[in-house]
């Protein structure tokens, strides 16, 4: 098994190294959501970047989106949700359009 802090640093290092900087959060003073999907398949022994036993997966992000959606605030929730709803909504959109999900 693989643990949530193992598949957030995978999505972190995605950030880090392969989008521009263009267009990030100033760290000292900015911030911004970031929402990912990451495939997770089966392998042969041998082959996988981290396993339990004989089972070995692989992982990798397919996709990763950043940043907030600007919304009018009679329609902001107290909660945030909306949000992130936007994000991984995107997300979604473009893995169906590209056939990686059905």
């Amino acid at each position: 098994m693989w643990s949530a802090d193992e598949i957030a640093e995978l999505c972190y290092e995605h950030y880090r190294t392969r989008l521009p900087k263009q267009g990030k959060p100033d760290p000292s003073r900015e911030w911004t959501l970031l929402a990912a999907v990451v495939k997770v398949e089966s392998v042969a022994n041998g082959e996988g970047s981290a396993g339990v036993g004989s089972l070995q997966v692989a992982k990798e992000v397919v996709a990763l989106g950043t940043g907030t959606k600007c919304i009018g605030v009679n329609k902001m929730r107290k909660t945030g949700n909306s949000f992130f709803f936007t994000i991984c909504s995107v997300i979604v959109q473009y893995l169906y359009e590209t056939g990686d999900i059905q």
